[in-house]
C-alpha cells in the first residue's frame, strides 16, 4: 500500500508539474503572440512609411527631371543671347551727332536723321557712304518742328542735304 501511495503521489507531482509546464508553454506563447502582433503593426507602419517616400520620390524625380529641362532650356536661351549680345557688340555702332551744345538743356531732344547723296556740299571719300545711309544728330526742341527748323539752317537742300526723319530721342 505504501508503493501505492508512492505512485499516486508520484502521479499528482506529475500532474502538478505537468500543469506547470503547460501553464508556462500557455504564457510564453501569449507573450510571442503580443510580440508578433507589435511586429506586424510595426512591419505595417514600415509598409505605410516606404509606400509614402515612394510616392515623394517618384514626386521628386518628377520635379528634378521637370527641373532639369527648365535648367537645359535657360542654358540654350542663356546661350543664344549671350551670342546675340556678342554679335551686337561687334556691330558697328551708330554715330549719333550733335551741334549747339549748349542748348542741350532746353526742351527735349530729337534724333534727326540727314542725307547728302552727292550735292554741292564738299563731303570726304570716306564719309560719302556714311552720308548716302544717314547721319543722325541730336538736336533739342519743343516739338520735331522745332527740331527740324533748328536743323534747316545747317543743312541746306540747296547743297544736296536732305531731312529723313524726326523722332524723339529715346536712348538713356
Amino acid at each position: 500500500m505504501l508503493i501505492q501511495v508512492g505512485l499516486i503521489l508520484l502521479t499528482l507531482v506529475s500532474i502538478a508539474y505537468a500543469a506547470a509546464v503547460m501553464r508556462r508553454i500557455e504564457m510564453d506563447v501569449a507573450e510571442y503572440q503580443r510580440n508578433l502582433r507589435a511586429v506586424e503593426e510595426d512591419q505595417h507602419k514600415l509598409e505605410v512609411a516606404c509606400n509614402t517616400l515612394r510616392a515623394l520620390c517618384t514626386q521628386v524625380e518628377g520635379d528634378v527631371a521637370k527641373t532639369r529641362s527648365e535648367v537645359t532650356e535657360l542654358v540654350d536661351s542663356r546661350a543664344q543671347i549671350e551670342a546675340e549680345i556678342m554679335a551686337l557688340s561687334d556691330a558697328p555702332k551708330q554715330r549719333l551727332f550733335m551741334f549747339d551744345r549748349a542748348t542741350l538743356g532746353h526742351g527735349k531732344l530729337w534724333e534727326v536723321t540727314i542725307t547728302n547723296a552727292g550735292g554741292s556740299a564738299p563731303i570726304p571719300a570716306d564719309a560719302a557712304v556714311e552720308w548716302a545711309n544717314g547721319r543722325t544728330y541730336i538736336i533739342p526742341g519743343t516739338t520735331d518742328r522745332d527740331a527740324k527748323f533748328r536743323a534747316e539752317p545747317r543743312f541746306l537742300p540747296s547743297m544736296g542735304y536732305r531731312i529723313m526723319k524726326v523722332e524723339r530721342f529715346r536712348r538713356a
